[in-house]
């Protein structure tokens, strides 16, 4: 009975443990959250950053062009930088996870080299996939339709084989090649114009943030979160192999193939919006599993919620870094490489399995 009261308070601690590290990222994140609305080429202090936001709830606005930049830019941004950083690294860690594969991210199954071919077509071409669009409209439908190309892909040829996770990793592969391909083309052709445009999409940006974008990414990030939360058990199952998952009376194809749709659409909804911003999905998920292990049902809210601080952070920096501020997504590769190697330097032989 005593060695059973002691295994109790120890699961107990452990658990706790990994509810602290959710609550400390969440707190972290509500705070990184106000310091970016203060932080930018134009001064804000934090007293007044708030006094803005209560003034433009109240409808009594005193300066129109502060409320602007804190509602029209940054708040947008901001909110933007918590649904697609929360997204990413929650869609690695469930793409790790079912995959077995420390490398596997959500842009593994080529949804990243999608989105760009369409971002391409529009701002290079000007051509919308669906007729009737265009501008900045186009370009987002673009480049959501092709990011989901991948996943059709890959459901087609899970149709005529068995799949495992290395073909679906291949498969991947092979789809990002075939589109970056044709990025490339694209570019030898394009305008100067076009090609910093270009550029500029596929390192990834949080400054073309709006309020029509909110609800959509944010909506899907939420339902994502919650659709993957409620298959955790299967996918720790997954962890012990495919056989043993078959044993046990889990589907291991089928719950692959549906874990992967569910992470498609929400990458493929952020990165309409934001570009590709690289290394969240990644990182995200090992510095989470450091702390809370690899059982699903804590790893996707951990990873969730660093997710959301470490864009957050990156954003921050991004926004004075430079005469005119750097991409999101160069700070989050310059930041998450290093972060990246310093894990698996010290990460112990068993934190991942």
């Amino acid at each position: 009975m005593a060695d059973n009261s002691l295994l109790r308070k120890e699961y107990s601690k452990a658990v706790g443990r990994k509810f602290l590290f959710i609550s400390v990222c969440a707190s972290l994140t509500v705070l990184a959250f106000g310091l970016t609305l203060t932080v930018g080429f134009f001064d804000i202090g934090i007293a007044e950053t708030f006094s803005v936001l209560l003034d433009h709830m109240t409808g009594n606005i005193s300066d129109a062009q502060v409320d602007y930049i804190m509602w029209e830019i940054r708040l947008p941004e901001a909110i933007m930088a918590v649904s697609v950083g929360a997204a990413l690294s929650a869609g690695g860690a469930v793409m790790q996870t079912m995959l077995r594969n420390p490398l596997a991210d959500p842009y593994t199954m080529g949804i990243s080299a999608g989105a760009s071919l369409g971002a391409s077509i529009s701002i290079i071409l000007g051509f919308s996939i669906i007729p009737g669009l265009a501008g900045g409209v186009s370009t987002i439908m673009n480049a959501f339709v092709l990011a989901l190309v991948p996943i059709f892909i890959i459901l087609a040829i899970s149709r005529k084989m068995a799949v495992t996770p290395t073909k679906m990793i291949l498969s991947g592969i092979a789809v990002m090649f075939v589109f970056s391909a044709f990025t490339s083309l694209l570019m030898v052709t394009a305008s100067s114009q076009s090609l910093a445009d270009v550029y500029a999409w596929r390192v990834g940006t949080l400054s073309r943030s709006g309020w029509e974008a909110i609800p959509l990414v944010t909506a899907i990030t939420a339902a994502g979160i919650l659709a993957l939360m409620s298959q955790y058990r299967k996918y720790n199952v997954l962890t012990a192999g495919e056989k043993c998952a078959t044993a046990l009376g889990v589907d291991p194809k089928r719950i692959m193939l549906t874990g992967m749709v569910i992470v498609a659409i929400m990458t493929a909804t952020a990165v309409s919006f934001t570009g590709t911003i690289g290394f969240i999905g990644l990182v995200g998920p090992h510095i989470a599993r450091v702390f809370v292990g690899s059982e699903s049902k804590y790893l996707i809210p951990a990873s969730s919620a660093f997710g959301a601080l470490f864009l957050l952070c990156a954003d921050t920096v991004a926004k004075v870094s430079g005469d005119l501020g750097l991409p999101v997504g160069v700070i989050c590769a310059l930041v998450g490489c290093p972060i990246f190697v310093l894990i698996l330097i010290k990460m112990k032989k068993n934190v991942w399995r």
